[in-house]
């Protein structure tokens, strides 16, 4: 028995013995306000039920996403305060509210609390701003009952893990007629190259076919070896290199300039979606970490109906923690990529560290072409044209945030 109900008993037995009503009732309001506290602290979180729902898990830069909390108490017994403390990535927004400080790093809480009466169920609308480029995750979350007078009497914390990917906005891309070469691919009838993600049937099998060509299937139902024909492209296909170190000096110092970095994500987003409405078989790489763990992305140039999805995800989830320096990712190209493909590397600083690298890429069979950010792009472009490499500067007017188109020249 605690002390506050050893003091209301008191005051009762007290009460009743010296015939005093304003004793009997401080007491009895004493013992009450007890009963209703342990009550609370055991039964309180009992039957409580709790939701997150967020309209969608992609949205692209610029969006209102819906975000719903439900909230709803199953019993018979009300609850005079339930607090939920939603743990979320630290950048998010939410339209008229202010995220409070957390213990836990990269993260805020989103507070909301409720007065609930017996079976209530409150829905709560709220709106995400997604004004930011990256991966937000929500969860764990706190629910605390409190009594009567704001006491916390129990808590609970419930996992409930859900992300919102934002994607970078994307821009038209205006170039000169003599620019736009490549930037692209188109289908024809014949040619040295053919792009495996569109199928143009089955042939004969021929020798030194590689194992992953064969169609097992049609092998199986014809009765003879048969390997997967693909359709020719008229050109290259093009590998988008993104070089996300955007202040000189080692990668490892972890400095950068954020609207250059979201500059060259839109510009990548935007290089990507032009290729792909024209066919071209397009690629991304880059050496940054990702949210998620992975230390550099690469994913191989396909003209699929999803790659832009595909690409738009690993930019939504890069951040600007360089994992290894360009020019040695540079260096997994021929790994990856067959002689004859369209390297277009995209950067904001001084190329020179990597200029040599593209310069091996040319000569071994890569159309190479350097796209130049910054406010010393003319510079940039200048240098890389002297060494043999061709360029281009690119411009984002007035900034990332409000320009309506992607400007390429030279």
């Amino acid at each position: 028995m605690s002390g506050w109900t050893l003091i209301g008993l008191s005051m009762v037995i007290a009460g009743g013995l010296s015939g005093a009503p304003g004793l009997l009732l401080i007491g009895g309001l004493t013992l009450l306000s007890r009963w209703l506290t342990t009550l609370w602290s055991r039964y309180g979180l009992a039957s409580i039920g709790y939701e997150r729902r967020i309209a969608t898990n992609r949205a692209v830069w610029g969006d209102q996403v819906a975000l719903h909390v439900e909230v709803w108490n199953r019993k018979l017994l009300p609850v005079p305060l339930l607090t939920a403390d939603d743990h979320v990535t630290d950048t998010l927004r939410i339209t008229g509210r202010t995220l409070v400080a957390s213990e836990r790093p990269g993260q805020s809480v989103l507070q909301n609390s409720w007065s609930l009466l017996w079976y209530e169920r409150v829905i709560r609308h709220l709106v995400i701003d997604a004004r930011r480029r990256g991966t937000f995750t929500f969860g764990p979350i706190r629910l605390t009952v409190s009594d009567l007078f704001e006491r916390g009497t129990n808590s609970e914390d419930r996992e409930l893990p859900a992300e919102l990917l934002v994607r970078p906005r994307t821009v038209p891309v205006r170039a000169p007629h003599t620019a736009q070469a490549p930037l692209g691919t188109a289908r024809s009838r014949a040619s040295l190259f053919t792009d495996p993600s569109r199928s143009a049937g089955v042939r004969r099998y021929e020798p030194g076919d590689p194992m992953r060509r064969i169609h097992w299937r049609a092998t199986a139902r014809l009765g003879e070896p048969v390997s997967r024909r693909y359709e020719p492209v008229h050109e290259r296909q093009v590998l988008l290199a993104v070089d996300l170190q955007t202040v000189p000096g080692p990668y490892w110092l972890m400095l950068f300039d954020d609207d250059q970095v979201e500059a060259l994500c839109v510009a990548a987003a935007s290089l990507a979606r032009r290729m792909l409405r024209i066919d071209t078989a397009c690629g991304l790489l880059l050496g940054a970490q990702l949210a998620g763990g992975r230390r550099w992305a690469y994913l191989a140039p396909s003209a699929a109906a999803s790659q832009l999805g595909r690409i738009e995800d690993i930019l939504a989830r890069v951040q600007p923690i360089l994992s290894l320096p360009f020019e040695r990712l540079l260096g997994v190209v021929p790994k990856r990529l067959a002689p004859g493909g369209t390297v277009l590397s995209l950067g904001a600083r001084d190329p020179e560290p990597y200029a040599d690298r593209l310069r091996r890429l040319s000569r071994t069979g890569y159309a190479v072409t350097h796209v130049t950010f910054g406010p010393d792009r003319e510079a940039h472009r200048s240098h890389m044209a002297a060494l043999g490499i061709q360029a281009r500067v690119a411009e984002l007017s007035p900034n990332w945030r409000e320009a309506d188109a992607l400007v390429l020249a030279g």
